[in-house]
């Protein structure tokens, strides 16, 4: 096997692959991606001679976590041909990949599972979750509000219309994307080829409190995308929705975990559930806990020992020096494999799986709640430095690709 980044002569081998794993080459989004933004310079392609069995798409984002923008890779179109599944070319792939990521000076990298588990063995774990809402148009007119004005975008030069919004609703989280000029019109291109529609609630001093990405022509509205500064904005845009009772039954949307709404709809007992939305994973254990802010104020060691399943510069013992000014020096001083008698030993002075590593810098849980699920392990000093220097973030993204 031989694994690489790809060139424009693997692109039609790329393309098939997609088209056979994922949408076929005349659905919509597939000639919008493979038209406008496929970029062979960034996605690995796996040959078993001279035959393309498996690629990952390395979409280039700045996520912002704990406040900090940090440039990833989101990585996409994970597949492997049939004929060459149950072989360990799907972990060979993500090893390759993690390599080439490491030479990008990316300390971590997202994905959007199909099933966790699969990638929960290589070392990432899901840092966020969505609500998913799914109301009867009919029951709907409880939620709405009917002072606010409606619009619609066609055209992606809007952009800058819907930002200041995105930019409310994500200010205070952790994880989410932080969106240019470029993106924006990446993703409104996205939406509108696909044939969905982009609206927007407005006051009457013109501001805009919410917007939508919105498809018809199912039973089902299904919504990609609903953000609003305010819970009035978001009432605003259910009862735009509402109004299309004559070419839907009902509406499905997604929300921030950290979204609390629920607790006013009308039947609580149905329609709402959680989706696994999005893993991340360390890259470097060095550059990630030098990388990511720490809220700790004043000096103190701790020695982690962990293990990484593909990475093995990532498996072994790190020293992090907490300066006390948020920023923290990190060093590798053994590349002994960890165990638990370690800590028993007074050796480290942190046991602890590379994903939970992932969640504690992310913010989605904190080192008691990780100790609580048996993924780390940890004397009482270190578990109250980490908690202080990593507490619990409110998580969200909602990038699809």
């Amino acid at each position: 096997m031989e694994f690489r980044i790809a060139n424009a002569a693997d692109t039609p081998a790329v393309e098939d692959l997609w088209a056979y794993c994922f949408e076929h080459k005349d659905d919509p989004f597939f000639k919008y991606y493979f038209g406008s933004y496929y970029e062979p310079e960034h996605t690995m392609v796996g040959y078993d001679k001279d035959q393309l069995v498996s690629t990952v798409h390395l979409r280039q984002y700045q996520l912002n976590v704990r406040g900090k923008a940090m440039p990833v890779s989101y990585m996409v179109g994970v597949a492997t041909d049939p004929i060459a599944r149950r072989g360990g070319i799907g972990g060979q792939l993500l090893k390759a990949s993690l390599e080439e990521l490491h030479k990008r000076g990316q300390a971590i990298t997202i994905l959007m599972p199909s099933k966790a588990v699969f990638y929960q063995q290589y070392g990432w774990d899901l840092y966020a979750h969505q609500w998913v809402e799914h109301v009867d148009l009919d029951t709907l007119r409880g939620v709405t509000d009917r002072t606010l004005h409606f619009g619609r975008v066609d055209k992606v030069e809007d952009w800058s219309l819907l930002a200041p919004v995105y930019e409310a609703y994500t200010k205070g989280l952790s994880g989410y994307a932080i969106r240019s000029e470029e993106d924006w019109k990446r993703l409104l291109g996205s939406v509108l080829a696909e044939g969905a529609d982009i609206a927007y609630v407005k006051n009457e001093a013109g501001t805009i409190e919410g917007y939508c990405f919105y498809k018809l022509g199912e039973p089902t509205i299904a919504v990609s995308e609903m953000v609003y500064t305010s819970r009035k904005g978001q009432q605003g845009l259910l009862n735009y929705l509402y109004n299309h009772r004559s070419q839907g039954e009902a509406v499905e949307w997604n929300e921030g975990m950290q979204d609390s709404g629920y607790v006013f709809y009308p039947n609580g007992k149905a329609g709402h559930r959680t989706m696994p939305f999005m893993m991340s994973r360390i890259v470097d254990m060095v550059d990630a806990f030098q990388t990511v802010p720490s809220e700790y104020r004043r000096e103190a060691t701790l020695t982690i020992a962990t293990a990484d399943p593909l990475v093995e510069a990532n498996t072994g013992i790190f020293r992090l020096h907490f300066i006390g000014d948020g920023q923290v020096a990190v060093e590798k001083i053994s590349d002994a494999e960890p165990n638990a008698a370690q800590l028993k030993r007074g050796i480290v002075d942190v046991y602890a799986t590379i994903g939970s590593l992932s969640l504690l810098l992310m913010g989605r849980l904190t080192a008691d709640e990780l100790v609580f699920e048996g993924k780390m392990q940890a004397t009482d000093k270190a578990l109250a430095v980490l908690h202080e220097a990593y507490p619990k973030q409110k998580t969200y993204i909602n990038e699809w690709w």
